[in-house]
């Protein structure tokens, strides 16, 4: 719709543009020129006006959501303290309000149900991908195919797992001899670098 109003405004401008030109004698260059001037002009009103017509609904919309709490308040307000005297009254006003509540509560808890399946879905795709994508662990130096083999084996996929991993617990999972030149904390410390490069 802001398109064909766009558009509307351009040939109007244009048309306007020529009119005048004609009407004062002048070139079709110089008509062109204040149709150009015409179209921004119209553009620059248009926007303005869009932007407040914009705020004005958003501002409404602000209002309309603060009434309705608002009133929400009061009823519950009202029905708290007349308790004494129209005790019946107070009772079903405060359980409807209880009641809608509940509602809501019990949508949103849906919801949230929906999304932590959602993510455990999303997680599991990740963790599918990983294993069938792993990082090449043979970037970090000291790493070749059997230590690659031996930490996909120990469940380090990538690099930003190998990144996280304890040097202690790797050395065991890994069984790594004290006699073996195997620098664990090395390997750790470029894991960290290369998955920073990987962000």
């Amino acid at each position: 719709m802001t398109i064909l109003i766009g558009l509307a405004l351009v040939v109007v401008g244009l048309a306007i543009g020529f009119i005048i030109a004609w009407a004062a004698g002048v070139g079709a260059s110089m008509g062109l020129a204040v149709g150009i001037l015409l179209v921004f002009a119209g553009a620059i009103v248009g926007f303005i006006s869009e932007w407040l017509i914009d705020e004005a609904y958003r501002k409404n919309r602000e209002l309309r959501r603060q009434l309705n709490d608002r009133a929400d308040s009061v009823t519950l307000a009202s029905a708290l303290k007349t308790g004494g005297e129209g005790s019946d009254t107070a009772s079903e006003t405060l359980a409807d309000f209880l009641r809608r509540r509940d509602q809501e509560l019990g949508q949103l808890r849906e919801q949230l149900s929906e999304m932590d399946t959602k993510a455990d879905a999303l997680q599991d795709e990740f963790d599918a991908y990983q294993r069938s994508h792993p990082d090449d662990l043979t970037v970090i130096k000291g790493i070749g195919s059997v230590y690659q083999w031996k930490l996909r084996d120990a469940g380090f996929n990538t690099l930003k797992q190998l990144s996280e991993a304890d040097p202690g617990q790797l050395r065991r999972m890994l069984d790594v001899k004290n006699w073996q030149r195997v620098n664990v904390e090395a390997w750790i410390e470029q894991a960290r670098d290369w998955a920073q490069r990987g962000k």
